[in-house]
């Protein structure tokens, strides 16, 4: 929906808001959503049917871009982002919900309204954040609007943390609110099993975007990052090591880099390379595999989660370290097997698969320090705490 058409709407939902209040009265309506409501997946959908399945008291809505094609998949009711029923209901919500941000997710632009930013104000808002705080530095993708963000996030009434790192860097550097901002653990690792591992021999290949890619010059064929992908997933003897073993690759391109995935999937030779679709539920193919292979991704935290191994492929550190940064130390901090080229990175796989799928031993210390709670209960502490929240208001 154009910028233009979620303001026309949103007014005339201001316009329409006095004379609903009777139909609103006394409802418990509680709205959520992420991934600028493209994707139904990560920590707003886990704690969403959490809700849906514990409490029926809650009048729960997932809010969807009316052109997402996972629209019609959603259990529950839904609203359409950027709608005059998704103003109207927003007007009236008691609590937000959102793993990105509200204009994002939820309601587009009201925040940022005078006189109907009122509601931002007024409604309880929860950030679920969408990943780990792990390998990539925050920043606003304009700069320009740094403030306005920073700003922002100190509105939000809840937070939620998976590890006393996670909180400090949330409270110290983002400069959250310190009462606002709760160690409950994350809703979507609530889906990942502990003691069990997957059938069959599946690695989730999960490399993360890079902004000086997505928006820059340099034809994307021609990059470090198509080039080092290339070479690893071609290579001859990995791909010998991966037929005799009988081990998938299943490829995800990150979202906001998956206009680029024809031209990696064009080029692979090797038959035991799997590409996924942009719209799969990435929660599933986590769950479903048996380790993971990454560069700077949070979603390495949720095999950390899981206890089960991870390779670490870094071939531009440096320069990752330079324009993005990571909270996590890229020289003395790494866990689980790492490699910094395409040869490394091999052996390291190879390796990896000839014992086993077997964890190294340094990610017990990493665990210990990336997570309070490793027990499947985190929608309930996060449900339990907005609502010990909303009742001292």
């Amino acid at each position: 929906m154009s910028k233009i058409n979620a303001l026309i709407n949103m007014i005339i939902s201001y316009i329409m808001y006095p004379f609903k209040k009777s139909e609103f009265k006394n409802r418990n309506i509680w709205l959520i959503g992420g991934h600028a409501g493209d994707i139904y997946d990560d920590n707003s959908k886990f704690l969403y049917e959490y809700i849906l399945r514990n409490h029926k008291d809650v009048e729960i809505y997932w809010v969807i871009n009316e052109d997402s094609k996972v629209k019609d998949k959603i259990p529950g009711k839904t609203l359409i982002k950027g709608s005059v029923k998704n103003y109207l209901y927003y007007y009236n919500a008691k609590v937000i919900v959102f793993s990105h941000a509200p204009s994002a997710d939820i309601a587009p632009y009201n925040f940022a309204v005078p006189v109907l930013n009122k509601f931002h104000k007024r409604v309880f808002k929860v950030f679920l954040n969408h990943g780990a705080i792990s390998f990539k530095k925050r920043k606003p993708m304009n700069a320009k609007l740094k403030k306005m963000i920073d700003n922002l996030m100190k509105s939000y009434n809840m937070t939620t943390a998976i590890s006393k790192f996670e909180r400090d860097i949330m409270v110290n550097e983002w400069e959250m609110s310190d009462d606002a901002v709760y160690i409950v653990g994350s809703a979507r690792q609530d889906n990942l099993p502990l003691d069990t591992k997957p059938e069959g021999k599946n690695i989730l290949y999960m490399p993360t975007w890079r902004d000086w890619i997505k928006f820059g010059d340099t034809k994307f064929t021609e990059t470090e990052y198509f080039k080092n992908i290339m070479d690893f997933l071609n290579d001859k003897r990995l791909n010998d090591v991966l037929e005799k073993n009988d081990v998938n690759i299943k490829f995800y391109m990150h979202h906001l880099m998956h206009e680029f995935i024809d031209d990696i999937k064009s080029n692979i030779t090797g038959k035991k390379i799997i590409f996924l679709d942009k719209d799969v539920t990435v929660a599933d193919e986590i769950t479903s595999s048996m380790a993971n292979i990454t560069d700077y991704s949070g979603v390495a935290i949720d095999f950390l989660y899981m206890n089960r191994p991870i390779l670490f492929y870094q071939f531009d550190k440096e320069k990752y370290k330079d324009e993005v940064g990571s909270y996590i130390d890229l020289d003395k901090e790494m866990f689980g097997y790492v490699a910094y080229n395409k040869d490394e990175a091999v052996n390291e796989l190879v390796k990896l698969i000839e014992c086993e799928f077997k964890v190294k031993q340094n990610q017990e210390d990493a665990r210990n320090k990336f997570f309070r709670y490793n027990d499947n209960n985190n929608c309930e502490r996060i449900y339990n705490t907005i609502l010990e929240k909303l009742n001292n208001i």
